[in-house]
């Protein structure tokens, strides 16, 4: 296994994860960003539903397959779109609105990382 091809699988998966993540912003339209909402935590899901699986079955996927997973992640979660959004809605609504955007956004992502991980155990 050569450093080239883990790299070519990790910028395939995070290709694959932009993809993933442009086709959930273009269906999800809102006047709140409901739809970067949706894509972190869904993305905290996977990453610790992945990461748990693989921790507990090491050999069920290569090296490549899991920087696949590592770099769809990567390119699905979309936290630098995150902070101009916030930043956007504390321009042009309100503190409040930015402080709820930013407030859903750490504490459901990280409730669902901890769910991703409770069911990758139940699965190992």
């Amino acid at each position: 296994m050569t450093a080239l091809l883990l790299h070519l699988a990790f910028a395939l998966g995070g290709g694959l994860g932009a993809m993933a993540r442009h086709g959930l912003t273009v269906a999800i339209t809102h006047r709140y960003p409901v739809s970067t909402l949706v894509v972190n935590v869904a993305g905290c899901f996977l990453l610790g539903l992945g990461f748990t699986v693989l921790a507990q079955s090491p050999g069920l996927l290569g090296e490549e397959e899991r920087r696949l997973l590592a770099g769809f992640c990567g390119g699905f979660t979309t936290f630098s779109t995150f902070a101009w959004q916030s930043l956007d809605l504390h321009r042009t609504h309100s503190l409040v609105h930015a402080a709820i955007n930013i407030l859903l956004s750490l504490v459901l992502c990280v409730l669902a990382f901890l769910a991703g991980r409770v069911v990758g155990a139940q699965l190992g």
